[in-house]
């Protein structure tokens, strides 16, 4: 047996692995469509992957929305330090920046929603206010208060003069519980009458100033302000992570985004990630050919 039948059965072996390989690689893209001659299409066309667009992009949607970015990753990503902090930050700048510090409450307010709102939402946090100082004025015994106050401050005049020993504590009693009921009932009655223009006062001075005023007189200080608006970020995350996920559907996006894709556009992602291994199997091919045609040789 000469060379050259030694030589051929092994480089025709690699030939035929190489390009059976290569082939079978190229075929997971291509054809891009179905090939049809006078009406019959041609078996796998259009190739593996063009073919099952729709089960890769379901399986991808899956694996990511599933396994890959579940809900505890998503909390995680939101209290991460870089993203917490990038929040924070931009609100922190927002609030406290030189052109923010100078507006009105109402001016920052205002400007981020419509007059009608806001007169709206001012008008329920009056009352609001005043539903809490009502229901605080509820639990305290006004009667008591008064009797009790009332007869310390007649005895306290009386002390010394005439009347001291002429008027009784019994009739002090009298005098006061009535005049405790009285207030008591009226409290109840126009308590919210009362209240409502002194508190629509409170808070209209409040709108008036500037952030920095309302800052001085709080003793609201940047860092302070970080801090709460931290806190604030986290209660959210924490309590409103699965309502997040929620409105996150990964696993759909995933999908829709592999199938609004071209099939060129995965065929070039795939090979940014996978081209090295896919010539491995290509160069696999050649040489386990090459090996047969050894093999063949001797066998």
């Amino acid at each position: 047996m000469d060379v050259v039948s030694l030589i051929a059965g092994p480089l025709i072996g690699a030939v035929i692995g190489y390009f059976t390989n290569l082939i079978a690689v190229k075929m997971l893209f291509r054809p891009l469509h179905p090939v049809k001659i006078k009406g019959f299409q041609l078996p796998f066309t259009p190739g593996i992957i063009p073919k099952g667009k729709e089960r890769l992009a379901r399986a991808l949607g899956v694996a990511v929305g599933d396994n890959l970015l579940t809900k505890k990753d998503l909390e995680q990503i939101f209290v991460s330090g870089p993203v917490r902090q990038v929040v924070v930050d931009a609100l922190l700048g927002v609030l406290c920046s030189a052109e923010k510090q100078r507006s009105s409450v109402k001016g920052l307010l205002t400007a981020h929603m419509p007059e009608e709102r806001y007169e709206s939402e001012k008008q329920r946090l009056e009352n609001i206010l005043c539903d809490k100082f009502q229901t605080g004025l509820a639990s305290m015994d006004i009667t008591g208060l008064i009797n009790e106050e009332s007869k310390r401050v007649i005895k306290e005049k009386l002390h010394g003069t005439l009347f001291e020993k002429m008027i009784s504590d019994d009739l002090i009693e009298g005098i006061t519980s009535h005049i405790g009921v009285y207030v008591e009932r009226y409290v109840q009655e126009n308590g919210r009458g009362l209240l409502l223009p002194v508190i629509d006062g409170q808070v209209t001075d409040l709108e008036e100033k500037s952030l920095q005023e309302l800052m001085e007189v709080t003793g609201a200080t940047p860092e302070k302000i970080r801090d709460v608006i931290e806190k604030v970020y986290m209660e959210i995350v924490q309590e409103r992570v699965s309502e997040l996920a929620e409105r996150f559907p990964v696993r759909e996006m995933v999908e829709e985004k592999v199938l609004q894709m071209d099939v060129l556009e995965i065929e070039e992602l795939v090979l940014s990630v996978m081209r090295k291994e896919l010539d491995t199997i290509v160069n696999l091919g050649a040489l386990i050919g090459f090996v047969i045609g050894i093999v063949n040789v001797f066998f």
